[in-house]
């Protein structure tokens, strides 16, 4: 048989080397291959660049046409208001007109005209003169665009606007027609603006951010705007529609082509390394098979001896990572049940950084991005974490699901054997082998990573450097066993103080380190440094009768308030803990000396007032409200104060912020609400007529659903008037989100509570917003009666403030009032109500019924069914 063989392959040495049909059928397929796959390559680079194209321009379309309804709705709520102007009547003179109307033109360009039409149709008043003479005495009826919108108008009475239409002074424009109603609902007039489209248009269309783009607004077939870029294929428009006071308009936009050639590969990029690839790869081949013997039976055999692979397969939602399902041997793997997986996301199966020192998170988000851009597959190095807690290497491959749409599948390929060795090798380098802790290398490691996240999403982290003190009498007094098993229970203490997601590991025979991340503030700090003296102070068995107490000190470092360099923030922590050994107990110590007293204060201060919130160590004062008028009682404004130890009546601004923040303000709250409600059914049952009481709250009591039920419930039970409550919100709480408020505010008038806007004027006004927020009193802020004392009469605007407050019927109130000099300014103002310590200060809660009047026979308590 050997001689066989040997006899085979001599006589493939003394073969000719001629070209052989095999090389050039091996060449011919390989180049049908190649560029069958450069072909679906450049066709789905060019699908993905017409893809993005599309979705650029389908962004851009949304973009703009969200801009140009916020610029349409702000010129037209501008003719309105402007409208708002003559509810007393029509200007009796042109003068009058002008003096409101030049001004107002002037600061809106795209007003091309702003004109008074009297309620015959007949145009009375334009503005600016300069232009528009033509139209003055003009008969709207007769128009055949106008005559029909203004029908429309005055009959609906709300603002409409006419179809796009040539303008007397050139260019295209639309007119609007808003009726001037009396305070009676009588109209008395209408204001017509002339609106420009082109002037109104560019200063949304015409920015840096859409050079390249081509935009067409047009009204059906009218365009009305038209701005030329590099894109000029129209299968890659993309078209948006806007609603302008019942017209359609449409905003068609085609995508920058040039947005393309950011692209990683182009289709002709593509195509060029396909056609290279191709012939380059199909001469190797031909070369390679030309000059190349056949390989013997058993060269193929030993090729072909397949490898101990094993798999895991799962599937995730598309748009979170949430686990959906998995086999079972993947659910055995990683020890999780099917009631599991709408709690789990897949990045939770992995150690929170990848080998490439990536987050597994952000990880997460690139691959499903790519895989929601279109991507068939994306493959990379995933390291995953067992039920054990070993971390295993794998090749990920994920691909869209074929039978779920909103599903993607995974594949992690890996050879648990060999990973075995390399995590087992790799675990004893890098953790301490007595406590299973990591080890310095791997705590300076993961030191360096949680930096560079901190540094890049702007968080704040902590070092903590944990020393047991008397670790070595222990050592000496009970011998090395004892003394190990005392370590083991420290570590395992260590690991319960901190969260998962934080590094503990040990340094050395006694000393051990914390990397606490993501920390919102300094305090949080603090708090694993507590838990940790706490947690080292319990007692250890020593395994006879007696125990083991340790004595531990503990440093702490900020970053990047203490530095910025890993190595200086490990050596700052150090330091703070040889301070923190000093103390008699077991401590910890800050590196900034100030940081500590700061944080002692504030974990004092809490303590203190959850003792306070348990032991109701809180008492309510009660401003009084008059009316200006008449120094008549019309409400009360309660005030929370707080007895601390000492027996001192501590205000708001000493607590009210850590109560917030650590979740006493919810019980605290409802106590308040509830302490209001029996004041008032007391005052009811002692034969007083009551007065409603207000209560300030904060941006987290106003947005949550309890507040609302506990003023209808406590209400309820003390049979009194939801409306006896009046809840106050500061002008910069509503004006965060005012679409979230104006919400939340319907809910409160829903049920029937009364509503107070607090500090007007303090923060950015709205007057589109303060016409509809169902506030029944508006608080001015202290700001615009004290300036006016320093500021000539004619430049105060404390009397506008307050008379635009009364044009929307609502009830002005000014607070903090305080001398003589503000209370007859605002008396000048005719400001309604007062309060303030110049009328009378705040009262304890037996001394109101003296400001109150008794209620009579005839009266019959207020109650709520």
């Amino acid at each position: 048989m050997a001689e066989d063989i040997q006899q085979s392959e001599d006589s493939a040495v003394r073969r000719k080397t001629g070209i052989r049909k095999q090389a050039l059928l091996a060449g011919f397929a390989i180049g049908i291959v190649l560029a069958l796959a450069t072909f679906l390559l450049w066709s789905n680079a060019r699908q993905n660049r017409d893809t993005m194209l599309l979705s650029s321009a389908r962004i851009m379309s949304t973009g703009i046409a969200r801009q140009i309804k916020q610029l349409v709705d702000s010129n037209l709520h501008v003719i309105e208001n402007f409208a708002d102007n003559w509810q007393n009547g029509p200007p009796v003179e042109e003068r009058d007109y002008l003096s409101l109307a030049t001004p107002l033109q002037a600061r809106f360009p795209a007003l091309q005209a702003i004109n008074w039409v009297t309620p015959n149709y007949i145009i009375l008043y334009v503005a600016p003169i300069k232009g528009n003479v033509p139209a003055m005495g003009a008969d709207l009826k007769r128009h055949p665009i106008a005559g029909p919108v203004l029908d429309i108008a005055l009959d609906q009475r709300r603002t409409q606007i006419t179809p796009t239409l040539e303008l007397l002074q050139g260019g295209r424009g639309f007119a609007v027609y808003t009726p001037v109603l009396d305070h009676e609902g009588q109209i008395v007039g209408i204001i017509n603006g002339v609106v420009r489209i082109r002037t109104m248009l560019t200063s949304v269309i015409d920015d840096d951010g859409i050079v390249g783009y081509s935009v067409r607004v047009r009204e059906g077939d009218t365009v009305l705007f038209d701005l030329q870029g590099e894109g000029d294929t129209l299968n890659l428009q993309q078209t948006a529609n806007i609603d302008i006071a019942g017209r359609q308009w449409q905003i068609d936009v085609i995508a920058d082509p040039t947005l393309a050639n950011q692209a990683m590969f182009s289709p002709e990029l593509v195509l060029f390394i396909g056609a290279a690839i191709t012939i380059i790869m199909t001469l190797i081949v031909f070369v390679l098979t030309n000059r190349q013997p056949r390989m013997s039976n058993r060269i193929i055999h030993h090729m072909r001896t397949p490898d101990d692979i094993n798999d895991l397969s799962l599937a995730i939602t598309r748009l979170d990572g949430h686990l959906k399902s998995m086999t079972p041997e993947t659910a055995d793997f990683f020890d999780l049940r099917e009631e599991d997986y709408g709690f789990i996301r897949f990045y939770n199966l992995a150690p929170e950084f990848q080998s490439d020192g990536t987050a597994s998170r952000r990880a997460q988000e690139k691959m499903l991005l790519a895989i929601n851009r279109g991507d068939e597959e994306f493959r990379r190095e995933w390291v995953v974490r067992s039920a054990e807690g070993v971390h295993v290497v794998c090749d990920l491959s994920m691909k869209p699901s074929i039978d779920h749409e909103d599903s993607v599948d995974i594949t992690l390929h890996h050879n648990p054997a060999a990973n075995a060795s390399v995590n087992r090798l790799r675990y004893l380098a890098t953790h301490d082998p007595m406590t299973g802790l990591p080890n310095r290398a791997l705590f300076d490691d993961r030191l360096n990573q949680a930096v560079a996240h901190a540094k890049r999403y702007e968080k704040l982290l902590s070092v903590l450097v944990v020393d047991i003190d008397n670790f070595r009498a222990i050592n000496d007094r009970f011998g090395s066993e004892i003394g190990d098993e005392t370590l083991r229970t420290v570590s395992g203490r260590l690991r319960a103080t901190v969260r998962e997601k934080d590094t503990c590991a040990r340094f050395s025979g006694d000393m051990f380190a914390v990397i606490a991340t993501d920390l919102s503030e300094a305090e949080g700090a603090a708090l694993v440094a507590e838990r940790i003296v706490e947690a080292m102070s319990q007692p250890i068995q020593s395994g006879g009768s007696e125990e083991i107490r340790l004595h531990v000190s503990v440093g702490v470092a900020l970053y990047p308030n203490d530095a910025r360099a890993p190595s200086q923030l490990l050596a700052n922590a150090d330091a703070a803990m040889y301070r923190a050994q000093k103390s008699a107990e077991s401590s910890y110590c800050f590196f900034v000396e100030t940081m500590n007293s700061v944080m002692h204060a504030r974990l004092s201060m809490e303590t203190q007032l959850r003792r306070a919130v348990d032991e109701k160590r809180f008492i309510l004062e009660f401003q009084p409200r008059f009316r200006t008028s008449d120094r008549v009682l019309t409400g009360f404004e309660a005030l929370l104060r707080w007895i601390d130890e000492s027996g001192k009546r501590r205000l708001p601004p000493d607590f009210i912020a850590v109560a917030d923040r650590t979740g006493l303000l919810s019980p605290l709250g409802r106590w308040i609400i509830e302490t209001v409600c029996a004041q008032i059914a007391a005052w009811r049952d002692d034969g007083y007529t009551p007065v409603p009481v207000a209560l300030n709250v904060s941006s987290r009591q106003f947005i949550q659903a309890d507040l609302i039920k506990n003023i209808v419930e406590l209400t309820n039970a003390h049979e009194i008037d939801p409306a006896m409550i009046e809840v106050e919100v500061s002008e910069e709480i509503a004006m965060r989100d005012p679409e979230r408020a104006l919400g939340q505010f319907y809910r409160f008038a829903e049920a029937g509570i009364g509503l107070t806007l607090d500090h007007f004027a303090a923060a950015n006004t709205s007057l589109r917003y303060l016409k509809r927020f169902p506030v029944q009193r508006i608080k001015l802020s202290k700001a615009l009666f004290s300036i006016a004392l320093d500021e000539q009469p004619e430049n105060s605007i404390l009397q506008p403030a307050i008379r635009l407050c009364k044009s929307l019927n609502r009830k002005v109130v000014a607070v903090g009032v305080e001398t003589e000099d503000q209370l007859a300014v605002l008396q000048a103002a005719d400001c309604d109500e007062l309060q303030g310590f110049l009328l009378l200060p705040p009262v304890d809660a037996s001394e109101t019924a003296a400001l109150l009047n008794r209620r009579t026979p005839a009266e019959k308590p207020i109650v709520h069914n």
